[in-house]
């Protein structure tokens, strides 16, 4: 293969790649970007792209006389058309003809990553995020509501909804995520405004967070700023953290969300039983309800699963946490739940998630 063969096919290589790509100049000037990255951002003009590099301590250690290039793992500012986001890139650090350039590149392991970080983005950018909210109740007597549980939801420009199975697990490790759950608790907000109204007073509301999140460096200052701007009391709200993201770091998670729990808010952890580490975080978080994964709830009707649904509760009763059973669809399964001595539960045949309009008009 010849020089101009091997430049050719390193050319198209980087422009066809899955991964987004961009050059730049140290200061941010983009001087190309390649197909993966003009998908996820939406765009053909590359001077539309303002960058910022937020880690210059970083940078000021780079050299540029070798012949392998040095490469930093960094926070990148985004400047797009309508919105700011912050992304960790790799930045390769080039020296071409006498000057410096760096090659920056989007971690992305995927199409189906590509499709998430692209939808997000512009579902910031347009204002197509909303919030739907699920009723849980008592599974018996008089089946009262007992709590509210707020999913965040992503709209295409036609209404309809995205898939959250699309898009959260492609994205919940960016810190691009933090974004999402800013706007998803500002629209949170219109919900306590509303709840006198809609006859839910006293309910507490639980918000979805993934484990992620919680380990996010935003992550104190965006929920204590959101308790403190809506006046929240003890049992007003509730954050439920999925099980099934993976907590790298359990004694800084246990940090965080004791912080949060010392302000009045409960601390749920959700799919429980569905990943490896569910009797560790039972030790190391400061939990006060147990969601079963759905995963026991439809299959129900085993005996296998009906002992394990009754070990859980016991070990939720033993240590004081309340619990509930989630994927409720059909009444035999709510009637299993109740002889398996479950009180609480929370599924489509008890309630369908719904905006906080229709919610309103129940």
């Amino acid at each position: 293969m010849t020089n101009k063969d091997q430049l050719k096919f390193i050319s198209t290589a980087l422009l066809m790649h899955q991964r987004p790509f961009l050059i730049t100049k140290p200061d941010g000037d983009v001087q190309w970007i390649n197909n993966a990255a003009k998908y996820v951002f939406s765009m053909e003009d590359k001077d539309k792209l303002d960058l910022i590099f937020v880690d210059k301590k970083d940078l000021d250690k780079a050299k540029f006389d070798s012949d392998i290039a040095d490469t930093f793992d960094v926070f990148l500012k985004i400047n797009l058309r309508k919105q700011s986001i912050y992304m960790r890139v790799l930045l390769h650090v080039i020296p071409i003809d006498n000057e410096n350039y760096y090659l920056v590149e989007f971690v992305s392991n995927s199409k189906e990553n590509l499709f998430a970080l692209r939808t997000v983005i512009s579902c910031l950018e347009n204002d197509r995020i909303g919030m739907y909210y699920q009723k849980q109740y008592k599974l018996t007597g008089k089946r009262e509501i007992c709590g509210v549980e707020a999913l965040v939801r992503f709209f295409n420009e036609d209404g309809s909804i995205i898939p959250n199975d699309k898009i959260i697990p492609y994205i919940e490790g960016e810190s691009l995520f933090s974004l999402v759950v800013t706007s998803s608790m500002n629209l949170v907000k219109d919900f306590f405004d509303k709840r006198k109204k809609i006859g839910l007073e006293g309910v507490p509301l639980y918000f979805n967070v993934s484990a992620h999140t919680v380990l996010h460096k935003d992550f104190l200052s965006i929920f204590k700023e959101f308790i403190k701007s809506v006046g929240i009391r003890e049992g007003d709200f509730g954050i439920e953290v999925t099980e099934t993201a993976e907590l790298n770091n359990l004694s800084l998670a246990s940090l965080r969300l004791s912080s949060i729990k010392n302000l009045g808010v409960s601390i749920a952890l959700d799919d429980f039983g569905a990943g490896y580490s569910a009797l560790r975080y039972l030790k190391d978080l400061p939990i006060d309800l147990l969601k079963l994964d759905k995963s026991f709830t439809f299959e129900m009707g085993e005996k296998h699963n009906q002992s394990l649904i009754q070990i859980a509760k016991l070990m939720a009763d033993s240590l004081a946490m309340e619990f509930i059973c989630e994927g409720l669809e059909e009444e035999w399964q709510i009637e299993k739940a109740v002889g398996l001595g479950c009180e609480r539960g929370q599924g489509y045949f008890l309630h369908k998630p719904c905006s906080l309009e229709q919610l309103n008009n129940e």
